[in-house]
């Protein structure tokens, strides 16, 4: 673990902990909700969005402080809203190797679980949006500061809760193109897991306008890189390493853009039922390899752009890095 993720963490359990004690004071009913959220967040996970959020910031010229520890926590509680919720559309029962939200509300309910759980699931995901904006606000910014950064911090909310609806659309639509899942990619991943983290640290560091916007160029196509390798992990990933069962996508047909690849090129799949079946279409069809050559491309577009960043020759590298280690990461 890392200075930014030792700090972080602390964060989080520290503003949990005081949300829990006020929570209980309405109801003590209320503190075995509070301790899912707080295990769903312990979780582990990437703390990808609070590490981009701290290079944006290093990289507009101020050094990792506080305030910023704490901008980078309330993303963390926003990307634990936009999971639980994410689960329970998607019906699925684990996340990052340990049962999903709803399965846990659900098994503790003495009433209904089958309805209790989902229920009690979207609450708690709201419930972390609420307190990601709470804490955000209390970071210890500047008024000035924070008034900076709203418009992308606005932004990367919108996006991404447009982004999850095109998801469900394409989820139950008949049969989803190639451009509809980039479409998804672009707004539920790229948007909101690379290009808003980044710009929001710039912004709460003051940075220039022109270096804010450059981060597109970057951001996008990385952001797709890494949105095409969570598909290739949910279709080919070791549930021991992914956190969830392998070929869990493939089952439930998620609208991915190798599953719309294949469809193309392998019509019949779509009849097909068995896993490893479909696995094999995929190899067979070409697809895969297509999958792997359009993360190539994007992962060459993305890093060309980060060494064009007017930022210090040491942050690029950092940028660098980080990204080649998603892009092409087994978890």
């Amino acid at each position: 673990m890392n200075e930014l993720e030792a700090r972080l963490e602390l964060a989080l359990q520290d503003f949990l902990a005081e949300r829990r004690s006020a929570a209980i004071s309405l109801d003590a009913r209320l503190g075995p909700l509070v301790d899912e959220l707080e295990s769903a967040v312990a979780a582990g996970g990437k703390r990808l969005r609070p590490q981009l959020a701290a290079w944006g910031y290093r990289a507009g010229g101020a050094d990792l402080d506080d305030p910023m520890v704490r901008a980078g926590a309330a993303l963390e509680l926003l990307h634990t809203f936009a999971l639980i919720q994410d689960d329970v559309m998607d019906r699925s029962v684990t996340r990052r190797g340990r049962p999903a939200s709803h399965v846990v509300l659900a098994a503790a309910a003495q009433v209904e679980p089958e309805r209790f759980g989902p229920s009690a699931a979207i609450l708690l995901g709201d419930l972390a949006l609420i307190w990601a904006d709470q804490l955000l606000a209390a970071s210890g910014f500047t008024p000035e500061r924070l008034a900076r950064a709203q418009p992308v911090y606005n932004l990367l909310r919108t996006e991404v809760t447009l982004g999850q609806y095109l998801d469900v659309l394409a989820a139950h639509s008949r049969r989803v193109t190639e451009a509809e899942a980039l479409a998804v990619n672009r707004y539920k991943t790229a948007s909101y897991t690379v290009e808003r983290p980044i710009q929001l640290g710039l912004a709460l560091a003051g940075a220039p306008d022109d270096l804010i916007r450059a981060i597109s160029g970057y951001a996008i196509p990385a952001g797709i890189a890494f949105q095409l390798r969570d598909d290739v992990l949910g279709a080919f990933g070791d549930p021991e390493v992914t956190g969830k069962p392998s070929g869990e996508d493939l089952r439930e047909r998620k609208p991915t853009w190798l599953w719309a690849r294949t469809l193309g090129l392998c019509p019949e799949a779509e009849t097909v039922k068995d896993v490893d079946t479909l696995r094999n279409l995929m190899v067979e069809s070409g697809a895969l390899a297509e999958a792997e050559d359009k993360i190539r491309a994007l992962d060459d577009e993305a890093l060309a752009a980060a060494r064009r960043l007017r930022v210090a020759g040491e942050l690029v590298d950092e940028l660098v890095e980080l990204t080649e280690r998603l892009v092409w990461r087994r978890s």
